[in-house]
């Protein structure tokens, strides 16, 4: 059996033993029957150097909407009984999470201890599934790590969300019942609009595996990111270290280091948005992170894809990696995106270009009118060209879900 596949085989017995059949799923369960037990923040391991010292989390706000009930036998089938519940639209949930603000100085770069302990933790998670264990590992990081029942798809999903304000380490969602290997990435969630949204349609819909949303504006520190790469977005000439796509040092890149270790065929699909001011005859704009002539490429399927939705105009969807397509567009090819230089190999991703596209990566910079009204067309397109894979419910795939005993 292929890993992913076992991977997924062991998940979903795991939930199917823990929330289907009552059992206190090897000792992961509080000793009171129908209990939650809530992720209780432990104290900082013996030795840890005062960068990795825990944040002041006491009085914090818990997640939106939470609930602290045990799962009912059938709705919430295979989600952790262990763990909080939450209830309700994930993707309108999705809108309201935490990204500290422009010039806030709301982002706290992570020591290097955790942000080694959040993607081991993160691995962990993904291989081997939710437990109390996983939920204090997270709560020592600040993390709080609960499940989500969506209203709109019956799915469940994990959701880690910052319980400290201020440090801007971002929000993840894994799919506990995926359909296709692939996730979606927001690093400029609110500076890029509208990016949120669509990041959280795409996920539900396509049945990705995950998201990750960053947790603070690309603009949010003054602190100049040593990476290579130049915009004048922030005011300057140089990156900032709170922009997420430039910047390694910080728990968005763990967790995409994490999900690359666990799933090395996966897509990653990073989302981004041009500015409107700045938007010219692209309707978009796709790259495998590189600028590479490459046209058998995921990139070029994906625009071919793409354009066949787009109403007849002028307006084009264009690729970095197309030789037909040279000249034509602005290089808005993603070429220094630290997660695209992870995926494609680059020895040192704050500093260096890519040697060799993976096919692993898809950087989608977006006019305005793929990330409003033809938002429809992006999801099809991605359904299109990375096909159903998993036995989860995704657009276009078989639904088999259901196979494991739960609605």
């Amino acid at each position: 059996m292929a890993p992913i596949l076992r991977s997924l085989a062991a998940s979903l017995m795991l939930f199917s033993v823990a929330a289907c059949t009552g059992s206190d799923g090897g000792g992961d369960s509080p000793d009171a029957p129908g209990a939650v037990e809530a992720p209780v923040p432990s104290a900082p391991a013996p030795g840890k150097t005062p960068d990795t010292a825990l944040p002041d989390i006491a009085g914090a706000t818990p997640a939106p909407s939470q609930e602290a009930v045990a799962p009912a036998p059938l709705n919430s089938c295979g989600l952790a009984a262990s763990l909080p519940l939450q209830k309700g639209s994930l993707r309108t949930w999705l809108g309201g999470v935490s990204i500290t603000a422009q010039d806030s100085e709301g982002f706290r770069e992570p020591g290097g201890t955790e942000l080694a302990a959040f993607e081991r933790a993160f691995r962990e998670l993904l291989s081997s599934g939710p437990s109390a264990e996983r939920a204090r590992d997270f709560a020592q990081l600040g993390y709080a790590l609960s499940t989500f029942r969506d209203d709109d798809s019956g799915n469940g999903w994990l959701v880690l969300t910052e319980q400290g304000q201020g440090r801007g380490g971002g929000t993840f969602i894994v799919n506990l019942a995926p359909a296709r290997d692939l996730w979606l990435e927001t690093p400029h969630a609110d500076s890029d609009a509208g990016t949120l949204q669509q990041g959280a349609e795409q996920l539900v819909a396509l049945g990705a595996r995950a998201l990750l949303i960053t947790g603070s504006n690309r603009c949010a520190g003054a602190a100049v990111s040593p990476c290579s790469g130049t915009t004048t977005l922030c005011g300057t000439t140089g990156q900032r270290v709170s922009d997420a796509a430039h910047y390694a040092n910080n728990f968005f890149t763990a967790a995409h280091r994490a999900l690359r270790g666990t799933f090395p065929d996966g897509v990653a699909v990073s989302v981004h948005g041009m500015e409107v001011a700045e938007e010219g005859p692209e309707a978009a704009i796709v790259s495998d992170g590189t600028s590479k002539d490459r046209a058998g490429s995921l990139s070029v399927r994906l625009r071919d894809a793409l354009n066949q939705r787009l109403p007849a105009g002028p307006r084009r969807v264009f690729s970095c990696n197309a030789p037909d397509d040279t000249g034509k567009h602005r290089a808005l090819c993603g070429t220094t995106n630290v997660q695209g230089r992870i995926d494609n190999g680059a020895g040192d991703a704050c500093y260096s270009d890519a040697p060799t596209a993976s096919d692993r990566f898809l950087h989608l910079e977006q006019a305005s009118m793929l990330r409003g009204t033809a938002s429809g067309a992006v999801i099809e397109a991605l359904a299109e060209t990375v096909p159903c894979s998993l036995p989860g419910n995704g657009l276009g795939c078989p639904a088999v879900a259901s196979s494991t005993g739960c609605p």
